[in-house]
């Protein structure tokens, strides 16, 4: 008997600001990693990002910035994720590491941490599934997210207020701010109102379910699109894995 729950048959058991974004950004992405569980491996620089987190957190316990700790968690990660540390990728975020991490203990200022990493739930009428995210930092007044870059962005991205959004959702009350460290400087965005934001994640959740509901058959859903490999967003890995579903060879 066909299920009512499209999310259900498909094994989907909840969406995420980042599933959603790549929905809108490049659906057959969105196919191989949540259809068919092809993912692909961060590269080092979003392992410099978890990793310059877990040391900020820890300072509010410990009370200063731990940066031999910043270079021991990202050798750490990058082993559980299989790079290698002579590659020269590797060794450029391993060398820029320390300059995010004064820039991050200087300036990231603010008081009464409650929580890190905070899981957060939300969910809509018709929805079978509820949206989750993880908040970075939860203080008192506010709901702050860290980012760590080599370019310092003008303004935040629609992608990173639909996240932001979800975040409001689940604490209405709290400001919510983007930081965003470089090796030199910081940038720091407030944002204001995101209900346009949180209308989109609704939207494009109602449009993947939409979708799901075609078909039982993850091969027929993924024929309803073909990908453009020649993207950015294309690794050579990813492009022999989308090989086998769209037969790109």
């Amino acid at each position: 008997m066909r299920s009512n729950n499209p999310f259900k048959t498909h094994n989907i058991s909840h969406l995420s600001p980042s599933s959603i974004n790549t929905y809108i950004t490049d659906p057959p992405q969105w196919i191989m990693r949540y259809l068919f569980g092809i993912r692909s491996a961060g590269g080092a620089g979003a392992i410099r990002g978890i990793a310059s987190e877990h040391v900020l957190a820890q300072k509010y316990e410990k009370g200063s910035f731990d940066f031999l700790e910043l270079d021991t968690k990202f050798v750490g990660l990058c082993g559980e994720a299989g790079f290698d540390l002579n590659d020269e990728k590797v060794q450029k975020e391993r060398k820029i590491l320390p300059s995010f991490g004064e820039v991050i203990d200087k300036n990231f200022k603010y008081k009464k941490l409650e929580t890190y990493q905070e899981k957060v739930e939300v969910k809509f009428d018709d929805l079978p599934v509820p949206i989750l995210g993880y908040i970075d930092f939860l203080f008192k007044d506010t709901i702050v997210d860290l980012k760590t870059t080599t370019r310092m962005p003008s303004k935040p991205t629609e992608a990173q207020k639909r996240q932001m959004a979800l975040y409001s959702m689940a604490y209405p009350k709290k400001k919510v701010d983007l930081f965003f460290a470089s090796p030199k400087d910081f940038k720091k965005f407030s944002l204001k109102d995101l209900s346009l934001y949180k209308n989109q994640l609704e939207t494009v959740a109602l449009s993947i379910q939409k979708l799901l509901s075609l078909s039982e058959d993850k091969h027929y859903i993924a024929s309803l699109f073909f990908p453009n490999v020649d993207s950015w967003m294309w690794s050579y890995k990813a492009k022999e894995d989308a090989s086998r579903i769209w037969k790109l060879k």
